[in-house]
């Protein structure tokens, strides 16, 4: 059994999303979340979201675990049910993908691969998409009481919405960064270190009674204004859009998210929190490359 479940690792459902099944987002787990949490929404009602476009939502913050995701497809979700027609597939790590059982909850309620190649393959197949773009290196920043993105840098998500033509809306998780009572002292030079290398973030961490339960913090979803793309957008021979219209969108992305933060905060119950900007880590440079010529 152990031979047979091993080579479901390499199906590449991951990548294509073929292992959906309806039934599971509408069942107990997902939606039980959006109860323990008691999620509501956060939305101005002039913002509209035509389920005949295409849509790229970027969750904010992480936290320990991206609990704001719920709100993306669990079939109760207070985001679903003010956008009713929208379907969204929300990406994670590809190392939680070879997690068992954790592997097939993400497939089986839609979850894609949040690389760059599974991104773009939805993208082109005008799917709705959502992710959580701190990633792992936000979960290493993850404090309890502070309010922080990692976003400045990173500018992969504008491209590819850019280059699809798709509309992208910030979401921000209000009370995800205090479901667990976070740790940041112990270990936390090698931990970042293992999360540079492996891409694989380590919290010390624990919830209810210093078990792995989260704490019952109620969470907010605020909803930002949607960022249409330009009528046009040029390409280069590689497929890619101009850098400097990627840096200008991307600034109006993360002004948005600043917008969305300070709008609904004090709705949200944290009157007094700020919220802080973090630049992503740069990528290490792969060792071995060819030289380029004088």
């Amino acid at each position: 059994l152990m031979a047979v479940y091993f080579t479901t690792l390499f199906t590449g459902a991951e990548y294509t999303g073929k292992w959906e099944w309806p039934l599971i987002r509408d069942g107990i787990l997902p939606n039980v979340g959006l109860k323990y949490f008691d999620m509501s929404l956060l939305c101005d009602d002039d913002i509209q979201l035509d389920p005949s476009k295409n849509f790229l939502f970027g969750v904010h913050p992480h936290g320990i675990f991206p609990f704001g995701g719920l709100a993306l497809y669990a079939s109760e979700s207070p985001l679903l049910k003010r956008f009713p027609g929208l379907s969204i597939h929300p990406c994670g790590a590809t190392v939680t993908f070879k997690i068992p059982i954790l592997r097939e909850y993400l497939l089986w309620t839609g979850h894609l691969d949040a690389g760059r190649k599974s991104v773009e393959r939805a993208l082109s197949q005008n799917k709705n998409i959502g992710i959580v773009i701190g990633g792992e290196a936000e979960v290493l920043q993850a404090e309890n009481g502070k309010e922080r993105c990692v976003i400045l840098g990173r500018e992969g998500f504008v491209k590819m919405a850019l280059k699809h033509k798709t509309t992208l809306v910030p979401l921000y998780a209000f009370g995800v960064i205090d479901t667990f009572t976070i740790d940041k002292t112990s270990g936390f030079w090698l931990r970042y270190h293992i999360q540079r290398a492996l891409k694989l973030a380590i919290p010390v961490y624990w919830g209810w009674m210093g078990t792995p339960l989260p704490h019952q913090k109620k969470i907010y979803i605020a909803v930002g204004t949607p960022i249409e793309p330009p009528a046009e957008v040029k390409l280069d021979e590689e497929g890619n859009p101009d850098p400097d219209l990627v840096k200008k969108h991307h600034a109006t992305y993360v002004k948005a998210v600043q917008e969305v933060f300070e709008k609904h905060k004090a709705a949200a119950g944290y009157p007094d929190r700020e919220l802080e900007l973090l630049q992503a880590p740069k990528r290490k440079k792969k060792k071995g490359g060819r030289k380029k010529k004088d």
